[in-house]
């Protein structure tokens, strides 16, 4: 007899003699190296979605790796964007070292998007619109069966999924960030 616990693990019980019937065994599969993904979408617009490749860019984002490799498409995606809502388009990351870091600032001074950054209260990922998204997309690769075990699958599952997640979830998303650094803000004071 199996169930998944609170903390979302499958536990199974058996009776003496049951050990090595099928629905008594969970399966366990090879620990799957991280994956590494970075994206971004504007209201109803997906922006690329990158796959960090450890092997040439290092097993961790750093700043150089950072602005070498992530920043050239995000800031074509910006111009495009504010090229077509005939204004700048206003940006929000999250506190990550690599997005804090004074190369990357540098950077973002040199290429004319510095001062596009909306006023983001610091531990707030709950409101940040591209965290709700990788959640959703995480919740719906949780949900494939057959579940992902190879890392080459898990990152077709990611793109498949990125990929499902509709322009109006992406919208809804945006939509929710009012209320809910109205919320934070509240609970700050």
């Amino acid at each position: 007899m199996g169930g998944l616990s609170s903390s979302g693990k499958v536990w199974v019980t058996w009776q003496v003699g049951e050990e090595d019937i099928e629905d008594c065994l969970v399966p366990k599969f090879k620990k799957l190296e991280t994956v590494m993904v970075w994206g971004c979408f504007k209201g109803r617009q997906k922006g690329p979605l990158i796959f960090w490749d450890k092997e040439r860019w290092g097993k961790t984002i750093k700043a150089t790796s950072f602005t070498s490799h992530i920043v050239p498409h995000f800031h074509q995606f910006w111009v495009e964007q504010s090229q077509l809502q005939r204004d700048y388009v206003y940006l929000q990351q999250d506190g990550a070292a690599p997005h804090q870091a004074a190369q990357t600032q540098k950077q973002f001074r040199d290429l004319g998007i510095w001062g596009y950054y909306i006023d983001w209260p610091p531990s707030s990922p709950d409101c940040s619109p591209i965290v709700n998204a990788w959640r959703t997309l995480k919740e719906r690769i949780c949900r494939r069966n057959p579940f992902p075990t190879t890392n080459k699958a898990l990152r077709t599952a990611i793109e498949e999924e990125w990929l499902a997640i509709t322009l109006e979830e992406l919208e809804a998303l945006v939509d929710t960030v009012p209320t809910n650094l109205r919320e934070v803000k509240l609970s700050i004071s």
